[in-house]
């Protein structure tokens, strides 16, 4: 028996929740709970185990009010590895990345770069509070 059989959330914790669940909404298609009331904002993604498909299992990406600042500086350039230089990355994945990229594009949204290898296609971009984001649309099996 495995010690851990997933990833039950993703936290990101942020000066401006409000802002960064809205930005979140527009450019993703994320369909948040939560308020500005208590300053936390969440989706929640489902799945079965495929062990035991009447298990439920769920993922939760979160958006919380930082306790102390979370800012940091954006750097003026881009590095050439989209890895490492930054204490997260989230990878959002996707089914049709050109149309999700199409979409950020008509919001203003810049592309950092794009990527296809064999076992997938990724593009990067930055949300408002600098962090940067991993779009991922898994290869066809």
């Amino acid at each position: 028996m495995p010690l851990i059989n997933g990833l039950g959330g993703a936290f990101v914790f942020s000066d401006k929740p409000v802002e960064l669940a809205a930005w979140y909404a527009e450019h993703f298609g994320f369909e948040f709970e939560g308020s500005a009331e208590f300053g936390a904002f969440y989706q929640t993604f489902w799945s079965c185990d495929p062990d035991n498909p009447e298990h439920k299992l769920d993922t939760s990406f979160s958006i919380i009010k930082a306790k102390s600042s979370t800012s940091r500086p954006v750097p003026v350039e881009e590095p050439e590895s989209m890895y490492g230089d930054q204490p997260y990355m989230m990878n959002l994945r996707t089914d049709d990345l050109d149309a999700l990229v199409t979409h950020l594009e008509s919001k203003g949204v810049d592309i950092l770069k794009r990527e296809d290898e064999e076992y997938g296609r990724f593009a990067w971009v930055r949300d408002p509070e600098g962090s940067r984001v991993e779009l991922y649309e898994p290869a066809a099996k």
